[in-house]
């Protein structure tokens, strides 16, 4: 995630549609931010708390270990996530519960940080289809993946899907496919996944997360800020209280493989 977070840092002097932010980058004061997952499938909470470095520093991004992290679930539970190592809080065997709200919070130097994310229910997935494509816009020829799966008629969906090559995930911010159900409710869904050529023998893998709002709108964002065609690059929305920088994303997810032949 290093990526957008220097897309935020270099972009903080533009004028956005909503505010004027100006920032010298040489001696802007240090933001904290957090990277937080709360993953169904391994049942695991995983808070990554760092802080901004100097602009033009090749020192790496300072980790914060005196942090307080904990999450609370829709009945109000508040339970730890304990530290790790280097910025790094981890909770294990923290069992989901599809559909409701999750509040992760972190203290540091007494001053809270608080976001909230709906865990929602997995998709499962169709089998992988894929097709050969003699290329387009410059790339080799070879196979494109297809993401299907049956999307649910009685809620509002948002995906991300994550492909991979040979075990080896694609997740540079613009590889990562978004979409909603906005104009698809209800019907099956076969979606052409442009991160990755492939070749015969080579192993297909997608992950389909099943994402909520906030997060969804939250990637758009980002994603627009490396969009040549976007005349007037914004911030994104803060998703922590008091200005944090990063995200908390409660998702469950599905996995499916195949083999090009």
């Amino acid at each position: 995630m290093k990526l957008y977070l220097a897309l935020i840092i270099g972009l903080l002097s533009f004028m956005s549609c909503t505010k004027v932010i100006d920032v010298d980058l040489n001696e802007a004061n240090k933001i904290v931010v957090i990277e937080a997952n709360y993953t169904a499938e391994d049942s695991m909470v995983r808070v990554l708390v760092t802080q901004t470095a100097n602009y033009f520093s090749n020192d790496p991004q300072p980790v914060l270990n005196n942090a307080i992290v904990s999450i609370t679930d829709h009945l109000g539970n508040i339970t730890s996530v304990p530290f790790a190592s280097d910025g790094n809080y981890e909770l294990t065997n923290y069992v989901p519960a599809f559909g409701s709200e999750y509040t992760l919070t972190v203290v540091h130097d007494e001053t809270t940080y608080a976001s909230t994310s709906i865990m929602n229910t997995p998709i499962a997935q169709l089998p992988i289809y894929y097709e050969f494509t003699e290329g387009f816009f410059g790339s080799k020829e070879g196979y494109l993946a297809f993401l299907s799966y049956n999307d649910p008629l009685e809620s509002v969906v948002h995906i991300m899907a994550i492909l991979s090559k040979n075990g080896k995930p694609k997740t540079k911010l613009n590889d990562l496919t978004l979409a909603d159900d906005q104009l698809t409710n209800g019907n099956v869904i076969i979606r052409p996944l442009f991160a990755k050529i492939f070749d015969i023998g080579d192993t297909v893998g997608i992950e389909l997360r099943t994402i909520d709002q906030n997060l969804y709108q939250y990637y758009l964002e980002l994603q627009s800020l490396t969009d040549p065609s976007s005349a007037a690059p914004s911030n994104p929305d803060y998703q922590w209280t008091n200005n944090a920088l990063g995200y908390f994303s409660a998702y469950s997810s599905s996995r499916q493989e195949v083999i090009i032949q």
